[in-house]
C-alpha cells in the first residue's frame, strides 16, 4: 500500500472518524462539497476515498450545514485543503476566520486510532470464516463491540478472553464500525441462540485453526 493510499478513507471509514452517518458523508461527495479520490480496479466498484482535509471539513459539517450556502461549504473545503497543504491551522473565508487546531488534533487522533485498529486486525478464510479477530487470538473484533454496545465491562471481557488487552477492547468499536461485517446475512459465526448474545468463544488454548 502506498503511502497515498494510506492518508485515504472509503466513506465507512470517514463516518467514523467525522462522527457523521455514512450517508451525510456520501452526500458531500455526491453534492461535490468536498472532492474524492475515486480509485478504479478491473471487474470491481469504483471505491470514492477522502483524504484528510475533506476529513477536517467533514467535523464542521454539521454545524455548517443549516447556516451557510453550498457555495460557501465548497470554499471552506478548498480553503482547509490549502491551509493543510501550507502546514497552517486556521482558514478565512471572505470574512469568517476558522481557528482549526483543536479539529485538526482530534482527527489526527482518531485517524491514528484507525490506524492502529487496522494493524491489530486480521481476517483468514481459515479462520472463523473470515471474519476479522485480533491478530493471533480467535477473538472477533465485532463480537467484542457487540459485547460493549450490550453493556459489558472491559474488566468483565479481559476476565472472560484474557488474551484482550485494553487497547483492543478500546479499539474494537471503532474498527467495527468502519469496517462493518458484509453480506446478507452478515456472517457472525460466534452468535448463538442464548437470549439473543454472543456465545462465549474459548479462550487460550481453543484458539487454534
Amino acid at each position: 500500500m502506498t503511502t497515498q493510499e494510506q492518508s485515504l478513507f472509503t466513506a465507512a471509514e470517514a463516518a467514523v472518524l467525522t462522527r457523521l452517518p455514512v450517508k451525510a458523508v456520501n452526500n458531500a461527495i455526491d453534492k461535490k462539497t468536498i472532492a474524492a479520490h475515486v480509485r478504479r480496479r478491473r471487474g470491481e466498484k469504483s471505491l470514492r476515498l477522502l483524504d484528510e482535509p475533506a476529513l477536517v471539513y467533514l467535523l464542521l459539517e454539521r454545524e455548517l450545514l443549516g447556516d451557510t450556502t453550498p457555495s460557501f461549504r465548497q470554499k471552506l473545503f478548498k480553503a482547509i485543503s490549502a491551509a493543510l497543504a501550507e502546514g497552517v491551522r486556521s482558514v478565512a473565508v471572505g470574512a469568517l476566520t476558522l481557528d482549526l487546531r483543536v479539529r485538526f488534533r482530534d482527527m489526527e487522533q482518531r485517524i491514528k486510532d484507525l490506524r492502529r485498529a487496522k494493524l491489530l486486525a486480521s481476517a483468514d478464510p481459515e479462520v472463523l470464516g473470515g471474519v476479522p479477530v485480533f491478530r493471533g487470538t480467535r477473538i472477533p473484533i465485532h463480537m467484542i463491540a457487540e459485547l460493549l454496545g450490550q453493556g459489558e465491562t472491559p474488566d468483565t471481557l479481559r476476565r472472560g478472553y484474557p488474551r484482550l488487552n485494553n487497547e483492543m477492547i478500546r479499539l474494537a468499536p471503532l474498527y467495527a464500525s468502519a469496517h462493518p461485517l458484509r453480506g446478507r446475512p452478515r456472517k457472525q459465526p460466534w452468535r448463538g441462540r442464548l437470549n439473543g448474545r454472543p456465545l462465549r468463544v474459548r479462550p487460550q488454548a481453543s484458539e487454534t485453526r
